[in-house]
């Protein structure tokens, strides 16, 4: 496994824990350190961290949203 392949699994693992955690700001804020640890390391190109980021984004808000309707029933 390359650096690459090495930094994208770890990406995407630390993603998936977003749409399960109460804290998704917490998640998201450990997803965005490891896309931009990747990036600085030069694991990972500048438009993969842009699609990371904006992956990050999507879920933080969808898991916001559903955290949301589970508070107000």
């Amino acid at each position: 496994m390359n650096n690459h392949e090495a930094a994208v699994k770890m990406i995407e693992a630390e993603i998936a824990t977003i749409p399960a955690t109460a804290f998704p700001v917490m998640a998201g804020s450990v997803c965005r350190m490891a896309i931009f640890l990747a990036h600085r390391l030069e694991a990972i190109a500048s438009a993969e961290r842009d699609d990371y980021l904006k992956q990050v984004r999507a879920l933080e808000m969808t898991r916001f949203v559903e955290l949301l309707q589970g508070a107000a029933a």
